[in-house]
């Protein structure tokens, strides 16, 4: 059973609100008018459930959710490479900055969000403003 709310038109934003990237790709993730729950990582501390499902959904392991060769992480733990999922939720939980770039959930579909340009993949063609009915139309000139 998901702990995350996987509705399919739920949008749900880990964010650290103390990174300015992150704080862009909020706002861009906030314009696509959907419904939209933000978790800012620095100021709630998330399960290892939870943080464990987000990994599930990135197909990554939860050991890659946190960027080692980032030179934030090096310059804070140094070159050590072998870390657990325990010890990378405690490091996400007590360190949120290690979260190098903020993550994007829509129903089973996850992402790293590098760019916040990236966040369109999540946004359908009606809360862009795009008229479906003229998608696929041929001009008439």
């Amino acid at each position: 059973m998901s702990v995350l709310n996987t509705k399919e038109n739920l949008l749900i934003l880990l964010y650290n609100s103390e990174i300015k990237n992150h704080k862009e790709i909020l706002a861009y993730t906030k314009s696509a008018e959907k419904e939209c729950h933000t978790v800012d990582i620095s100021k709630t501390k998330v399960t290892g459930t939870v943080w464990a499902e987000v990994a599930e959904k990135l197909s990554i392991t939860v050991h890659g959710l946190i960027d080692t060769d980032h030179s934030s992480f090096e310059n804070r733990y140094g070159k050590e490479k072998e870390l657990s999922a325990d010890d990378t939720i405690k490091i996400l939980q007590n360190d949120p900055e290690m979260l190098i770039f903020p993550i994007l959930i829509k129903g089973d579909n996850a992402q790293v969000i590098k760019n916040y340009s990236e966040v369109t993949r999540f946004h359908d063609a009606d809360s862009i403003g795009i008229d479906k009915t003229e998608i696929g139309k041929e001009n008439k000139y």
